[in-house]
Parts: structure tokens; C-alpha cells; sequence
């Protein structure tokens, strides 16, 4: 992400319902590619003897589209923490510094924000002087 966007409580969870779509969709085509195409992981084993996949473009298919969604959240200032655990980050200002809100699928909304470096296991409850 070239130039910081920063969001209000407000403004990153109206990002909640996008993320609610997306970020299954994610889950499920990041599964996919690891699983469903075990052709590709033989032609990866065979590719310094250009071997070569018959599931070669469907498993690009998916990858692109993979990388569309997390693209398109990304340019919106979403920060992508980890597809597994479906965990998005906004960055935003408390206090006079940078912290992150901090989103979990499937919650509805956000309730938790950490420190820049504290990750997950900082996560703090959202109070009314946010």
C-alpha cells in the first residue's frame, strides 16, 4: 500500500459487509488451489523436466481470482492479516497514533482494535473514547 488511507470506526465498518462476502470467497479459493489440483503440484515436482499440467489453467483461474479480491480490498486500505483466520486490519488514529481496527470473520462489526506491532493477541476491546 503506497499512500496511507485511514479509516474512522465508522468508515471500516462499513467495509463489514464486502469483507463478509470476500473474505470466505478467499478462504475457499486459497483451500482450493492447495487441494483440488494435484496435477499442478505433480507438474511443479516434474518442472525441471518441463512437465506440464492438464489443470494448469483452471488453477491459474483461480489464483487470478484470488488475487483480484485481495487486490481490490487492499486498494481500499484494508489490511489483509491472515486468509485463514479471515483477520483484516484498518488502520486508523487513536490518540495522536496510528493503531489498528481490527476485524475477525465472522464478526459483524468491529469491536477490537491493536497497536501497529501488537497483532491478534493485543487486540483491545473498542470503548466510547475511541
Amino acid at each position: 500500500m503506497s499512500k496511507k488511507i485511514y479509516f474512522s470506526l465508522e468508515e471500516a465498518n462499513s467495509m463489514v459487509p464486502k469483507l463478509l462476502e470476500d473474505i470466505p470467497k478467499i478462504k475457499e479459493l486459497t483451500a482450493a488451489l492447495q487441494k483440488d489440483f494435484p496435477d499442478v503440484q505433480k507438474a511443479r515436482d516434474k518442472a525441471r523436466f518441463n512437465g506440464g499440467s492438464v489443470e494448469g489453467p483452471l488453477y491459474l483461474q483461480a489464483a487470478l481470482k484470488v488475487n483480484e479480491l485481495i487486490r481490490e480490498l487492499e486498494s481500499k486500505g484494508c489490511v489483509l492479516k491472515g486468509v485463514d483466520d479471515g483477520l483484516v486490519d484498518f488502520l486508523s488514529i487513536r490518540e495522536g497514533r496510528e493503531v489498528y481496527l481490527c476485524w475477525k470473520n465472522p464478526e459483524e462489526r468491529i469491536t477490537h482494535w491493536h497497536d501497529i506491532h501488537a497483532g491478534f493477541s493485543g487486540r483491545k476491546p473498542i470503548d466510547e473514547s475511541f
